[in-house]
């Protein structure tokens, strides 16, 4: 005959086997947490800060020379191309200016004064300034002076380097009108942009007849280290070719 060998216990005894399971259990919850302090923290030590800030620093300090030097390509890349699109606009405009005169007036002329002690006639020793007639009259524009002059009218170009505050060269053009009651040579009309200075400007007289001109036109601006930056171009031009 099979035996029966299961213990049966009274509730008493349940209630005091489950009081012992629960406690078992927490017991070994709790002693994995000692196991793995880690688990259930959130959040990051001083050490770990201190770490992630140094590698961030020195990635900074690795990318940083890298980055100043593209930027500054980029600025100076910025400084040449208005450099040359301000030499060539300018230069395009006296082109198209000489082309339309008939001949150049010379600084002995009383047609080449401007207001006060301004001359605006060709002198070969001060090529900075040219005036010269226009073949039609009809505008009512007789003549036409290309120069570079500081704001005071000083017609002697100078370096940028050495200009003072107020006094930048700019290249200018002014045009006498006889149909006025009272004729006289406009505004200057600046030719290039102000943040941009005129470092030469050459008008030399060319041909037998004096009626080819070559122009040397150079302008200067402030590059990224604070250091000028230049371009020269030159054109020829021919009297009364349009």
């Amino acid at each position: 005959m099979k035996k029966d060998y299961s213990i049966s216990l009274n509730k008493p005894g349940q209630d005091l086997l489950k009081h012992m399971s629960i406690h078992f259990d927490r017991h070994r919850t709790d002693h994995s947490a000692l196991l793995n302090p880690r688990r259930g923290r959130t959040g990051f030590t001083l050490l770990e800060l201190i770490i992630a800030t140094s590698i961030l620093s020195i990635i900074a300090l690795l990318i940083y020379p890298a980055y100043r030097a593209s930027s500054r390509s980029y600025q100076l890349s910025v400084v040449q191309s208005n450099l040359q699109q301000n030499t060539r606009i300018g230069m395009k405009k006296m082109v198209k200016e000489l082309e339309a005169g008939m001949v150049v007036i010379p600084k002995e002329s009383d047609d080449a004064k401007g207001e006060g002690t301004i001359n605006y006639g060709y002198d070969d020793t001060s090529p900075c300034k040219v005036a010269f007639y226009l073949w039609n009259k009809t505008s009512g524009n007789d003549k036409v002076a290309l120069y570079a002059a500081l704001p005071t009218l000083n017609t002697e170009p100078m370096d940028p380097a050495f200009s003072t505050e107020g006094e930048e060269p700019l290249l200018y053009v002014r045009k006498y009108n006889s149909s006025l009651s009272d004729p006289e040579w406009s505004d200057p009309e600046p030719l290039v942009l102000s943040d941009v200075k005129v470092t030469q400007l050459n008008f030399i007289m060319g041909g037998d007849n004096q009626d080819e001109i070559l122009i040397a036109l150079e302008l200067a601006q402030e590059g990224p280290l604070k250091e000028w930056r230049t371009y020269r171009i030159t054109s020829a031009a021919k009297l009364g070719a349009r």
